[in-house]
């Protein structure tokens, strides 16, 4: 079976997972009530989290540059910004076939090597993973109790299910234990598996990408524009309660929780987050006292206004990308 065929697959398949968990959590919804909460809502907040949400965008942008400029290359910040926004356009549709696509127009407009960029690209997605569970241990330290509420309510499948919920988590840890097991007694085979060579790919990358860090000139900016993305990130979901008279009054701290459970719905294997956000959200609220109904529009707003960054930011990079390609190729 060809490689384009086994792709159009996988991604129908986490398609259709999405348009599933959709049908879930919105199944039982009163749409009238959510059309006057998406109504009364105050556009105000939604508008500032869209532009947060861009400026976590361009400061992407920026970040990557320091350490493409550690490698010894130079590119304009304009061109980093839209190969950012392409990332998170190409997204919408491929889940996680956005770092290429980000690799290969940054190729485009600037010249520097795909395989280069990658490396870079490697490096970013571990220190945001480091940075999504520093989140976590943060929302374990602050709201432990309504974190632990989420998972069993989420792995719960029927209304005070939470012994259920309970095994569910006892029996992924075993299962765990039994994969780890069959894999060292068949660790020689798998060293000859593909899965293996991704992962041998992956750490020689880590392994480059560290020593970037190492030979990078301004430290200090990487670290101010990782930590300015995640606080952009937090604040574009906790100016929408302003949005909604019902959640008007959440805290800061519940903003790092709905925060935090919503990192979980995006980082489903579905395209955007589709779904998985939404009832990851809706729980959140849920446990914080709001109302089912108004918990899915929240979702709603937060989600649309994340999707319209992409979609409006992504295909005017692409074309700024074709016109910078352009002009590099007639430079040579």
């Amino acid at each position: 079976m060809n490689k384009k065929l086994v792709s159009t697959i996988k991604y129908s398949i986490f398609f259709l997972i999405g348009v599933a968990l959709i049908y879930l959590v919105f199944k039982d919804a009163d749409i009238n009530q959510m059309m006057k909460d998406l109504a009364a809502a105050d556009y105000k907040w939604i508008l500032l989290s869209f532009v947060m949400g861009y400026a976590a965008y361009v400061s992407r942008g920026y970040r990557w540059l320091q350490l493409i400029e550690a490698m010894g290359y130079k590119a304009k910040p304009i061109n980093a910004i839209n190969s950012v926004s392409i990332t998170y356009f190409t997204n919408l549709a491929l889940p996680r076939a956005g770092e290429v696509a980000r690799a290969t127009s940054l190729n485009q407009s600037e010249g520097i090597p795909v395989d280069k960029l990658l490396g870079t690209i490697v490096i970013e997605r571990i220190i945001d993973m480091l940075l999504l569970l520093t989140l976590m241990f943060l929302t374990v330290i602050v709201r432990f109790e309504d974190l632990i509420s989420f998972f069993e309510t989420a792995l719960s499948q029927k209304e005070g299910g939470d012994d259920e919920g309970m095994h569910m988590i006892k029996y992924f840890l075993i299962l765990i234990v039994i994969l780890l097991v069959v894999a060292y007694f068949l660790r020689n085979r798998i060293k000859e598996t593909n899965i293996y060579d991704k992962i041998k790919s992956f750490l020689i990358g880590l392994k480059e990408g560290i020593a970037t860090i190492k030979h990078m000139k301004n430290k200090g900016m990487f670290i101010f524009h990782t930590l300015f993305i995640w606080f952009m990130y937090y604040l574009m979901v906790y100016v929408v309660f302003f949005a909604m008279p019902e959640t008007s009054h959440l805290t800061i701290s519940d903003g790092l929780f709905i925060m935090a459970v919503g990192a979980l719905g995006m980082v489903a294997p579905v395209p955007g987050g589709l779904g998985a956000y939404h009832g990851a959200v809706m729980i959140g609220l849920g446990l914080l006292g709001i109302a089912p109904d108004t918990g899915r529009s929240f979702a709603i707003i937060v989600h649309t206004t994340q999707t319209l960054i992409a979609l409006i930011s992504g295909p005017i990079a692409i074309f700024m990308t074709s016109i910078a390609k352009t002009k590099r190729l007639k430079n040579q």
